[in-house]
C-alpha cells in the first residue's frame, strides 16, 4: 500500500485580507489619541503560516464629525488547519487617553473571519467591562481609568467570559475577505464553488 506523499493532503489553507477601517462613537469618543491592537485567535489545530498574529495601529484623532476615528489598518494573514473547529477570530482592544492624559481601555470587540469566497464588512460593537462593586466604579469615575482584561483573547472562547458584566458604546468597522485552498480535497464544502 502506497503512503500519501507530502503533507498537502492533510490540511487546508485559509488566506484572509482586509482592514480595520474605523471606530464610530454616536456621541464622540470618550478620550483622544485612540489606537487599536488586534490578536488572531484560533483553535488548537490552526497554525499561522504567514502574516502577524497580532498588531497595533497608529494613534488617531477623531474626524471633523467628532464621532469617527479612521485607522485604515491592513490585516493580512494565512492559516492552515486539519479541520474547521476553532475557526479563526480577530479580537480587538481599543485604547485612548482620558482627561488626565492617562492611557486606558476604550473597548473590546471580536469578529469571526468569513468563510472562503466571502467579503464582508462588519460593524462590531465595542464593549467595556464593568467593575463588580460600587467603590471600584467610583474610583474609575474619578480617575477616568476603565477596567481592563488581562487577556482579551478569552473573548474568543464563550465558556471563559460567561457572566462578564459590560456596557457597550461605539463600534469598530472591519472589512475582511477570505480565500481557501485544499478544502474539497478534505471533503469540506462551504456551499460555494470557489475551491
Amino acid at each position: 500500500m502506497k503512503e500519501p506523499s507530502g503533507d498537502g493532503e492533510s490540511f487546508f489553507h485559509l488566506a484572509v485580507t482586509g482592514q480595520l477601517e474605523s471606530a464610530y462613537f454616536p456621541m464622540g469618543p470618550d478620550g483622544s489619541s485612540l489606537f487599536c491592537r488586534y490578536d488572531i485567535v484560533a483553535g488548537p489545530d490552526w497554525e499561522l503560516v504567514s502574516g502577524m498574529r497580532s498588531g497595533i495601529t497608529q494613534s488617531a484623532q477623531p474626524e471633523d464629525d467628532y464621532r469617527t476615528v479612521v485607522f485604515n489598518m491592513p490585516l493580512e494573514f494565512t492559516m492552515k488547519s486539519t479541520n474547521p473547529h476553532g475557526w479563526p477570530q480577530v479580537v480587538f482592544s481599543l485604547y485612548g487617553n482620558n482627561f488626565w492624559n492617562v492611557e486606558t481601555n476604550r473597548g473590546y470587540a471580536r469578529i469571526h473571519c468569513p468563510l472562503s469566497g466571502m467579503k464582508r464588512t462588519v460593524r462590531a460593537p465595542l464593549f467595556v467591562p464593568k467593575f463588580s462593586n460600587i467603590w471600584s466604579a467610583a474610583m474609575s469615575w474619578l480617575t477616568g481609568v476603565n477596567p481592563e482584561m488581562r487577556d482579551p483573547k478569552i473573548l474568543a472562547d464563550g465558556s471563559k467570559h460567561k457572566g462578564l458584566a459590560c456596557e457597550s458604546y461605539g463600534e469598530l468597522v472591519v472589512s475582511l475577505q477570505a480565500i481557501s485552498r485544499g478544502c474539497s480535497r478534505m471533503g469540506l464544502d462551504w456551499g460555494q464553488s470557489y475551491d
